[in-house]
Formats: C-alpha cells, structure tokens, sequence
C-alpha cells in the first residue's frame, strides 16, 4: 500500500487521514490528522486574512437530509476538527456560523426522495414525518431534519455549552441586498468576468437578485467544506469546494442554475469571493465520498484524504484526480476550463501527476462519451 503522509500541489495541501477502509474506531485518528492540518503553519498563513473578519461562516455541504455514513454530507469530525482549530489555534473570538440553505428535496419535496433512500433511512424520515407539526413551514422542518440527521445540531450545542459563539446560519432567512447596495459589487465582478462567461440573464438576474445583505453589513469570511462527490451534470461532473459554495450559498431554489451550471458555478463563486473580499478558503473533506450516482443516490465510499487551499481552483483540480486518477480531465471539463485564470489557477499537470498514485477510482456517473476511457475499476474495498 502507498501511503502519503503530507503532499503540497502549487499550493493546495493533502494529508492522508487514514489507511485502509474507514471504520468508526479511527474516527479520533481522523479528528486528529484533519486538526493537525489545518493547525500547521503553512495553513494558518494562507488562512491569516479569514481571522481579520467579523465572522467567520463555514459551509459544509449538507444538500440532504441523509447521515454523513452515506458520503451525501460533511462529516461533522471534519466540521469539529474546523472548529476547533479557529477557536482553540487560532484564538479566534468573533462568531462563527455553520451556514447552509435550504432547497426542494429538504423541504416539500422530502418526500420525492423517500422512495429511493434505504429502508432504514426511510423509516427514520417516515416516522419524523408522522409526528411532524401540521402548522409547521416544510422548509423550517427539512432544515431541522437535515441538522440533525447531519449531527450538526449536537455539535454545535456542545460548544454553546461551553460557552463559545457557534451557531446555524439559515442563509434563506437572511435580507439580500438592494439594486443600489449591489451594484459596487457587480460591476467590479463583470469588469473582471469576460463576457462570454456570464450566464444566460434569466439566471444571471437571479443570481444577483439574492445576494445576502450580510456581505455589505459585515466584513465575512468564508470555509467551503466539502464532500468529494460525484455530480449527474456532465458540465460540473464533481462536487467540491466551488460547487459547494456557488450552488451551495444560494438561499432559494437552485434548479435553474442547471441549465448553464458552470458559467452558474463560476459566477456566483466569485459574486462571493469578491463580496467577501477574498476571504475565503476551501477544504475537502473525508472520512467519506461518493461516487455512481452522485450528488445523492450514489455509493458511499472512502475518502481518506484531506484537501485544503487558498486557491479553490487548485483544491478542486487536486481532488479530482485523487477521486478518478485522470489528469486529462481538468483539460476535458468546463468547469475546470472556465474557472481557470479567473477563479484561480489550474496546477500544472507535472503537479497533479504526483497524486495519480493515491487515486481511488472512484466510478463517475455514466459519461460515456465525456470519459474515453472509462475512468478506472471499482473501488476495492
């Protein structure tokens, strides 16, 4: 077996969490070498201008109301490990929000998704369900669900109890900004954005019709913490730290970004970063991943890896190739494509060649025509 201990990619930084297949027992193990991580010096510079915000807001990715075992959500031993490193390394004495919103299939249309989850998942979903207030919004309910199935929930109580300021920041709840209170930001983005990769305007206007009040209110800075996923859109193909944060942050239903996702992706990305003044940092996250049928009903697999950046673009390049061991396919994809040079840098590929050894080849959604060849065997587990 190879094991890799610490391995830096034009700046971009992955630890190995564990070795072999993940069993509970090494969860202390994984909390520790995440920590241990995001504590060194080499990320604590990077981080430096995060810890000069009024808060700090870090966005797990918890897109369903599933438990983090399947690999659909964050881990909460990554979010802990996080945590504890700005507060306790860090020092770090403003807020600190765990931000998320709300969307369809964790609010009226939980339901649709009961059908394809495992019999006892449903069960837990169906008996929540039955004892459901009637008078109850079904956003507020699915979003309550999605805390606790997560395990967010817990977590964050336990450092109230401690006295510390953590808490859950529905973003759907929020005011967003006015035509006036925007524009600043607009037009610097588009003066930055060439034109041919702003997105069809109905998806544009919705874009900037919901940016939160917050980022003009309050100096932010934000932590996308992802899960290594597979995604059935071809443009997108993975979910990560850009995904995460772009479709992730926006606080209505986000459906219509699908219809031109990557130019979605990269403009809503950098409507935050630019709000947030470039204090935003990007981490993917193990214990677990998924791959198949991602980003919901797909296969829980290992991820023992972290993967942590200043530079999302640099994260997400070095994620997909220990997901599928392909360096062809950041050239291959738009979404790679279009966010280079202006979300970030794409590695050079002598750099993403290092990590083709620790691949776990991870199966894709069936892309036959986008992935010739095919992208590897199945996961040996």
């Amino acid at each position: 077996m190879i094991v890799i201990e610490d391995l830096e990619i034009d700046g971009a930084y992955v630890r190995r969490i564990y070795e072999g297949s993940f069993e509970d027992r090494l969860l202390p193990q994984v909390y520790e070498k995440i920590y241990d991580l995001l504590s060194s010096e080499k990320i604590r510079k990077q981080m430096q201008p995060l810890l000069e915000s009024d808060e700090i807001w870090i966005k797990p990715n918890l897109s369903n109301a599933r438990p983090p075992e399947t690999g659909c959500i964050t881990h909460p031993i990554s979010v802990k490990a996080l945590v504890d490193c700005l507060f306790k390394v860090s020092n770090f004495k403003k807020p600190v929000r765990i931000v998320e919103t709300k969307t369809y299939h964790k609010g009226p249309g939980i339901t649709e998704v009961l059908v394809k989850l495992p019999p006892k998942e449903r069960a837990a979903i169906e008996k929540k369900l039955k004892n459901k207030d009637p008078n109850q919004d079904p956003h507020d309910f699915g979003f309550d669900l999605l805390l606790e199935l997560g395990r967010i929930k817990t977590l964050v109580k336990d450092y109230q109890n401690q006295g510390l300021d953590l808490d859950i920041l529905n973003l759907s709840k929020e005011p967003v900004m006015t035509m006036e209170e925007r524009k600043e930001l607009v037009d610097r983005l588009e003066q930055f954005l060439d034109r041919k990769l702003i997105p069809m305007e109905k998806i544009r206007n919705r874009l900037l019709n919901n940016i939160p009040r917050g980022l003009k209110e309050k100096r932010v800075g934000l932590i996308s913490l992802a899960v290594p996923k597979t995604h059935d859109d071809p443009e997108a193909f993975i979910t990560a730290t850009m995904k995460n944060m772009a479709l992730g942050l926006h606080p209505k239903y986000k459906a219509f970004m699908h219809k031109d996702i990557v130019k979605a992706i990269v403009y809503h990305y950098l409507l935050w970063k630019m709000g947030c003044e470039n204090r935003v940092f990007g981490i993917v996250s193990g214990p677990y991943g998924m791959d198949c049928e991602g980003p919901i009903f797909g296969r829980a697999v290992d991820f023992p890896y972290v993967v942590a950046g200043l530079d999302f673009l640099k994260v997400d390049c070095a994620t997909i190739i220990l997901m599928f061991g392909k360096t062809d396919l950041i050239n291959q994809l738009n979404l790679f494509k279009y966010a280079n040079h202006k979300v970030g840098r794409t590695p050079p590929l002598r750099e993403l060649e290092k990590l083709v050894p620790y691949s776990l080849n991870y199966q894709p959604y069936p892309y036959e025509k986008l992935c010739k060849p095919s992208l590897g065997d199945k996961n040996e587990r």
